[in-house]
């Protein structure tokens, strides 16, 4: 009646350190906030798309600008879970110059406390685009205003010279 036990070394890394890896090395720019605004973590390529250090802790409302609403009460939405998909085209707050994310969110829940994770592309070449497109609209209409009253003012050309044509039918050349 003999038992036998083994006492192996146990792994010194904590708990979900491999999930942090993951999260660190994915080609994705994915950024999570707590749900008061603030930054929890930054993946690698997030880092390089907002040009942030992993020293940097901005909130969610000093990271971006333009949503039109309170970035908070779109926050709010998402933890509540009242919006299906939230995903929206922001203004990078830089260092002046113009980039565009495309930010959308997703509720999570990482050890117990509810959360939101950011997952952003870069948008900027879509607005560029989006704007040459508008230019080329308007450009568009002010050609039809113009060829409109070209043709109005020729088909007043047109009156006027029928009518000098036929004064001249009535009168001799002396």
């Amino acid at each position: 009646e003999r038992r036998e036990i083994y006492l192996l070394p146990v792994d010194e890394r904590p708990v979900g350190t491999e999930m942090v890896a993951d999260f660190e090395s994915l080609p994705i720019a994915m950024i999570k906030f707590r749900a008061d605004g603030s930054m929890r973590s930054i993946n690698a390529a997030a880092r390089d798309l907002t040009h942030l250090t992993h020293l940097d802790v901005p909130a969610i409302n000093d990271l971006f600008e333009g949503l039109g609403r309170s970035i908070a009460d779109w926050m709010d939405d998402v933890l509540a879970e009242r919006v299906a998909t939230a995903s929206e085209v922001m203004r990078l707050r830089s260092d002046g110059n113009d980039v565009f994310i495309q930010v959308s969110l997703r509720r999570i829940v990482d050890n117990g406390r509810p959360g939101v994770l950011a997952v952003l592309q870069d948008a900027t070449a879509l607005k560029t685009l989006e704007a040459q497109f508008v230019q080329s609209q308007k450009m568009q209409a002010i050609g039809q205003l113009a060829g409109g009253i070209a043709h109005d003012f020729n088909n007043l050309l047109t009156a006027i010279s029928g009518h000098c044509d036929l004064l001249l039918l009535r009168h001799g050349q002396t």
